[in-house]
């Protein structure tokens, strides 16, 4: 009997640990150009993600924007952005709400929602041309594959 106990013990253990660590979003994502002159990295733990502005490992003191995405679908999670002739850029990460913006605004463009239609209709349209790239997190890839250089850490 004891035997037993231990085995579904550690079966148990092993099924908590498993969906603690699937319920956790955590990544770190680098978008370059296809020039590679131009870099953003995105850096998301759980509920909050944060879109700055260079090549970094951790938060800087300037130059990012933090979110609240708790209330983005997991379908429905992305990054679209166009890259800028000044070397800045314009992003949306669609449905998430603002807690900090330290971007440097005459650089970089960020947007909370997509641009919509004349019928009122969210659309990506802007984010498929050339220069352009839509990340998928449920895919965790370029969608289309074009547009940026990724980078998944």
């Amino acid at each position: 009997m004891t035997k037993k106990r231990t085995k579904l013990k550690i079966i148990i253990g092993f099924l908590i640990l498993m969906i603690s660590f699937s319920c956790s979003r955590g990544s770190k994502i680098k978008f370059y150009s296809l020039d590679k002159d131009n870099c953003v990295t995105v850096l998301t733990k759980d509920t909050l993600r944060y879109v700055i502005a260079g090549d970094y490992d951790k938060v800087p003191d300037t130059n990012f924007v933090k979110l609240d995405i708790s209330k983005i679908t997991e379908l429905g999670d992305g990054v679209w952005i166009c890259w800028l002739e000044n070397q800045g850029w314009d992003i949306v990460v669609d449905k998430s709400i603002i807690i900090e913006n330290k971007l440097d605004t005459v650089k970089y463009r960020f947007d909370t929602n997509l641009p919509v239609d004349e019928r009122e209709i969210p659309t990506e349209i802007k984010f498929r041309q050339e220069n352009c790239a839509i990340f998928d997190y449920y895919l965790m890839k370029l969608s289309p594959d074009k547009g940026a250089i990724v980078e998944i850490n």
